[in-house]
């Protein structure tokens, strides 16, 4: 293989990881090196699952649009079928109960798959396609790779769920078991029985979504944006779309999907993307001046946000060392993005 595509691979594997988990708070940074559940779970599920995603989008010459949408299934795929929060009960992210239908929690769902879609996905490859640009179509992984590749995320696919479904219970009076062992010893048969099964229909409705998903990437035709009429649209038109998007986005989040009808928040989060996606599209098409400094910008005000966000959470929290290794690790990035360099100068020197 190709050095610039080890590089890539390396960069879109670490990157993917880190910034979904670390930023977000999810995994404090330094858990990397002192968990190895971290190392050998999380990363490697994020890094080998962004890898089949590089060798798709550039054996098939995949547009953003279709990673987007790729972003989609790989975020029900991670939270319905290896992490389950999709499907657990009283799920600690969201309002108890909160739009549970058919053993499935709706708005979180959604939530959580356009989260992966946006961050983990199509954001990690902005920064890569910046920092270290695709020379060439192709594929990445030849066939004989993807075996170790594929069997890795089966073993992890089989393994970690079952762990997850003996360790949670439907009953929210076993949460406190961690801490009362003798309490657990004396109730084990009665614990035993209260384990947690998914639904068959909440993982019927997740299939289809796949599938519908699936068929939508296969089947939209090659993202045209040429137009007639073209105009100047400046970079700061996109980083005000974005950073209005951005808001828009988290606000309800962070206020349990403001607490309204469910039914509410599932519309709310599956109209926000379609519109703002057709609205950044549309300057896009009539931008005749729609170059990489642009996509720099786009990609600098989702990674700000995001990072702004994640050192809230690590200041609430009151944890020092993620905060310091995060804030520096998000100096860097920006600087990549941007390319102006500080720090970096600092180890080259």
């Amino acid at each position: 293989m190709d050095a610039w595509k080890w590089k890539r691979n390396i960069c879109i594997m670490v990157l993917g990881a880190f910034n979904a988990e670390s930023l977000s708070g999810a995994t404090p940074p330094y858990k990397w090196v002192s968990d190895p559940w971290s190392i050998f779970v999380t990363f490697m599920f994020y890094g080998l699952s962004l890898l089949v995603i590089e060798d798709l989008v550039s054996r098939y010459s995949l547009d953003y649009r279709k990673l987007l949408l790729i972003g989609f299934i790989y975020g029900i795929l991670e939270e319905g079928f290896l992490a389950l929060t999709n499907l657990l009960p009283g799920y600690s992210q969201i309002a108890m109960g909160y739009g549970r239908y058919l053993g499935l929690n709706v708005p979180w769902a959604v939530f959580i798959s356009e989260f992966h879609a946006i961050y983990t996905v199509v954001l990690t490859f902005m920064i890569v396609d910046i920092i270290i640009p695709r020379k060439k179509m192709g594929p990445v992984l030849s066939k004989w790779q993807y075996v170790p590749v594929m069997g890795y995320l089966a073993m992890l696919y089989l393994l970690v769920p079952n762990y997850v479904l003996n360790a949670v219970n439907t009953s929210q009076h076993f949460a406190f078991l961690l801490f009362r062992p003798q309490f657990f010893l004396n109730n084990f048969i009665l614990i035993n029985s209260a384990r947690f099964h998914p639904t068959w229909e909440s993982i019927v409705i997740q299939l289809a979504a796949i599938f519908v998903l699936s068929l939508l990437v296969i089947r939209l035709p090659t993202l045209d944006l040429t137009r007639s009429e073209k105009g100047f649209v400046g970079c700061k038109v996109y980083v005000a779309l974005v950073l209005v998007f951005e808001l828009l986005f988290w606000i309800p989040y962070i206020l349990k999907f403001l607490g309204g009808p469910d039914f509410l928040a599932v519309a709310y989060y599956l109209v926000l993307p379609f519109a703002f996606w057709k609205l950044i599209l549309s300057k896009i098409r009539k931008d005749d001046s729609f170059d990489q400094r642009k996509v720099a910008g786009i990609a600098l005000t989702l990674l700000l946000f995001f990072g702004g966000v994640g050192i809230i959470v690590y200041c609430v929290m009151g944890d020092l060392l993620g905060l310091v290794i995060i804030s520096v690790a998000l100096w860097i990035e920006v600087e990549l993005v941007t390319r102006r360099y500080f720090v970096l100068l600092l180890f080259k020197r």
